[in-house]
């Protein structure tokens, strides 16, 4: 079961995710990024960035 959530979007080689106290930063290691307690506020998160980035709510363990 996912103990956390993250914001994320894919690219070609990957996952890349919303980096951690920023707005719009994003980073491939998903330990630098920032975590959410619940899907909801991770799919908030996503959902007030910019359309082009096609951002979404991905649970993760750990």
């Amino acid at each position: 079961m996912a103990t956390s959530v993250v914001v994320a979007r894919t690219k070609i080689d990957g996952l890349e995710y919303l980096a951690d106290g920023a707005k719009v930063v994003w980073t491939d290691v998903a330990q630098a990024a920032a975590h959410f307690d619940n899907v909801r506020e991770a799919t908030r998160a996503a959902m007030r960035l910019p359309s082009r980035f096609r951002a979404f709510a991905f649970p993760v363990a750990g």
